[in-house]
């Protein structure tokens, strides 16, 4: 299996070393249009400060819990607008309940949290009269998604903290993303680092790539169209596209270190003006 995910690996540019497995820094192909003063190698030092953010405080004053220092300003930029009013948030993986608790104490009171993990031991982390649910099933399993969603869904977040193996991210996403997250939803799949270790690498694209993809697809509109196209009162211009649903409802796409973050809101067609 490992050959064979090598190999698969090497056609799409990501060549896999030994384990525990970090990819080599010839595993990452760059662009000769990328200036090489940008590609020089320098120091990075470690981190002497924490995050100062409330979000942190929760997170520091609570136990079994892992998550990473640089995400927390992460979480406030992106989920931050959601704590003004009750919301649904989805997160999958539940590990030790920590970050359910987390995120109940970060979002407003009258929030629904729902957890969903594979590990039946989870689900003593249910809180049912806080709004803490938990259920139990893979990620990968989209019939369980969609029985998940039907029970508390839509959702405002939908936070993938699962199993970080690739093919998983990609099931999760495809299930979720259209019928579970609501318009003005935002969707976080974090720990990408895990994309470019082997051991969670099981599909010939990883999410990152399938990521990068959706970079082209919330530009299908012009695709072979020009600006007249959607230009006010031009005689070119198109009242009515056909477009994917994921370009028709993908507001922007965020990269972050370990973190690939996802806003939904539906679209309309861009319009330029010419004064």
């Amino acid at each position: 299996m490992r050959k064979l995910l090598n190999k698969l690996l090497v056609k799409f540019g990501l060549l896999i070393t030994k384990a525990p497995t970090l990819l080599s820094d010839k595993s990452i192909g760059v662009s000769e249009s990328i200036p090489a003063e940008l590609t020089e190698k320098v120091r990075v030092g470690e981190a002497t400060d924490t995050p100062d953010n409330e979000l942190f405080d929760i997170f520091s004053n609570d136990t079994n819990v892992h998550k990473w220092h640089h995400y927390f300003d992460i979480y406030e930029r992106h989920f931050g607008r959601y704590r003004d009013r009750p919301i649904k948030m989805l997160e999958i993986g539940v590990f030790r309940g920590g970050s359910l608790r987390m995120w109940k104490k970060y979002l407003h009171p009258e929030s629904t949290i729902v957890g969903v993990d594979i590990d039946q031991s989870c689900a003593a982390h249910e809180i049912a009269d806080q709004n803490v649910f938990v259920r139990i099933g893979s990620q990968a399993d989209p019939n369980f998604l969609a029985k998940v969603n039907g029970e508390f869904g839509p959702f405002d977040i939908i936070l993938d903290d699962g199993s970080h193996k690739t093919h998983h991210q990609i099931i999760s996403f495809g299930a979720l993303f259209r019928d579970a997250l609501k318009d003005g939803g935002c969707y976080m799949v974090e720990d990408c680092h895990t994309n470019y270790w082997i051991k969670h690498v099981d599909s010939p694209e990883t999410f990152i790539d399938v990521s990068k993809q959706m970079i082209d697809m919330i530009h299908e509109p012009y695709f072979d169209r020009g600006e007249t196209h959607f230009r006010d009162g031009h005689e070119n211009a198109v009242s009515e596209l056909e477009l994917s649903y994921l370009s028709a409802n993908l507001d922007g796409i965020y990269f972050h270190d370990s973190i690939v973050v996802f806003d939904k809101k539906k679209r309309t067609l861009p319009k330029s003006q010419l004064r």
